[in-house]
């Protein structure tokens, strides 16, 4: 299964950060709450919209 998830993540993770939502982690565990991943990577998800929000800083 890992990989199924992949493009639905990347454009909602896309969108938090253009419309500048990634201000917390409560805002980006809300906004990407309506991806669901099988594998369980949502840590490592949230720690890589955290990682580019941070690089554009």
């Amino acid at each position: 299964q890992c990989g199924y998830c992949t493009p639905g993540q990347i454009m909602s993770a896309v969108c938090l950060i253009a419309e500048g939502r990634a201000n917390s982690e409560e805002d980006i565990c809300e906004f990407m709450s309506g991806n669901l991943c099988r594998c369980g990577a949502y840590p490592n998800i949230r720690a890589a919209i955290r990682e580019v929000t941070t690089e554009g800083s």
